[in-house]
């Protein structure tokens, strides 16, 4: 059975969209009416600043794709590059933002920007494909806490369902802002992004050790 939502001319969204995914009712994040909530809006605001040449700020980048990004980690390991190489627009990432890719929510594309991203070094900036979304916290507090309420299934659901577009559907900066987080995860929110920054930091401790191991086993090799 087909979904319906009906809508009134001034219940259409600007400029008077028509586009019947965009009332897609999967797309509304409902919780018990009873449940205190706030937007996402609230706690991060959006890096928009894009780079697409060198700057006088570094002399070598980082540049990540969203297949670096995964189930809450920057998990590909990037070689510094210089400046020169960037080409296309790139948005400028850095420590403790959180970056979530707005192709396919599926894939899970979800990560926390850590101190001990690989190659990271004086005169080095950390940049990302703009398809990325670059969450970052408008006061000083740790944004961690967003990578697991944003890997949800119910966020998971509501993202998929705001996709739209034809060849590469894309779910919007406004969908993702909208987002509602329940107060008691915003009351825990310290101790979530404790809980998330632990376990980026011992992913990274796994990174280094195999890393050793394959360099032991490459010397062997090569006697």
């Amino acid at each position: 059975m087909a979904l319906l939502s009906i809508r009134r001319l001034c219940e259409l969204d600007e400029p008077f969209v028509l586009a019947p995914e965009r009332y897609d009712p999967r797309r509304e994040f409902s919780l018990s009416s009873s449940t205190s909530t706030l937007p996402l809006r609230t706690v991060v605001e959006l890096n928009r600043k894009t780079l697409t040449g060198p700057n006088g700020d570094a002399e070598h980048c980082l540049i990540f794709d969203t297949g670096d990004a995964h189930e809450g980690v920057i998990s590909g390991r990037r070689q510094r590059v210089p400046m020169s190489a960037i080409g296309s627009a790139k948005k400028e990432i850095r420590q403790n933002d959180v970056i979530i890719s707005r192709l396919r929510p599926y894939l899970r594309q979800v990560a926390f920007v850590d101190t001990d991203v690989p190659c990271r070094g004086e005169g080095v900036i950390m940049l990302c494909s703009t398809e990325f979304f670059v969450l970052r916290p408008t006061d000083h507090q740790s944004i961690a806490f967003l990578v697991p309420f944003l890997l949800t299934g119910k966020v998971q659901k509501v993202l998929a369902a705001s996709q739209e577009g034809g060849h590469h559907p894309r779910f919007s900066e406004t969908s993702l802002l909208s987002l509602l987080i329940p107060a008691e995860i915003l009351e825990r929110r310290e101790e979530i992004s404790k809980i998330v920054e632990s376990s980026v930091q011992s992913f990274r401790q796994s990174q280094r050790e195999m890393a050793g191991v394959v360099e032991i086993t490459e010397t062997v090799i090569e006697r």
